[in-house]
């Protein structure tokens, strides 16, 4: 990201000057600054943004929604409804969303609250998707510095098609939204995961 501090500064302050974003479209619905499909550009947004629901795609907008809203209000810094794409010389992409938290505290307490919320909805999901959570860095471009984020992604199962994943993952979208809205991130409350705070958690069906 270009400019991490900033960015989140934004988030933490709804009243300053926000400058328009560049939204573009493609066929696929991939929605950034080219209107491109595959991994393009996309200009940062927040929910105080006036363009920020026009920047969300469609299919991920219930998890970015209920992920920023209520008692969640975390900062995402990424999100993609997945796509299926017509050209056999792209990749498909799944549907993901990537939070930021602002505070290492932040980060435990939604990490672990998420953590529960993938383990609650994982029972009911459809078959063909498993819901992962996951760690990682990212590196702020102005100053180098790297900030730890989740990624909470909805993935095909081993085995599953493509097809089969894209039949089923709004279906999938909407169990973990409800099990989202049914939780809040609670001081000192552990997620119970063996592997630790900093670990990635995937389907509990499938370990």
């Amino acid at each position: 990201m270009p400019d991490v501090p900033e960015f989140l500064g934004r988030w933490n302050a709804p009243g300053a000057p926000r400058r328009a974003a560049r939204l573009r479209t493609s066929a696929d619905g991939n929605i950034n600054t080219v209107g491109l499909p595959g991994i393009h550009e996309a200009d940062d947004v927040d929910p105080a943004h006036p363009q920020w629901r026009a920047a969300i795609e469609e299919g991920v907008w219930p998890l970015v929604d209920a992920l920023t809203t209520g008692d969640w209000r975390l900062a995402t810094y990424d999100s993609c409804q997945g796509h299926a794409y017509d050209s056999a010389s792209l990749t498909p992409g799944w549907r993901r969303v990537g939070v930021l938290p602002r505070t290492r505290d932040e980060f435990a307490r939604a990490g672990a609250a998420l953590c529960r919320s993938v383990r609650a909805a994982a029972p009911d999901v459809p078959a063909p998707v498993r819901i992962t959570l996951s760690t990682c860095d990212l590196t702020c471009g102005r100053t180098g510095r790297t900030y730890p984020v989740l990624d909470l992604g909805l993935e095909p199962s081993p085995g599953a098609g493509a097809d089969a994943y894209f039949a089923t993952v709004d279906a999938a979208t909407a169990v973990l939204t409800a099990r989202l809205l049914g939780r809040r991130p609670v001081a000192d409350e552990p997620c119970g995961c063996a592997g630790g705070e900093r670990g990635p958690v995937s389907d509990p069906r499938r370990q």
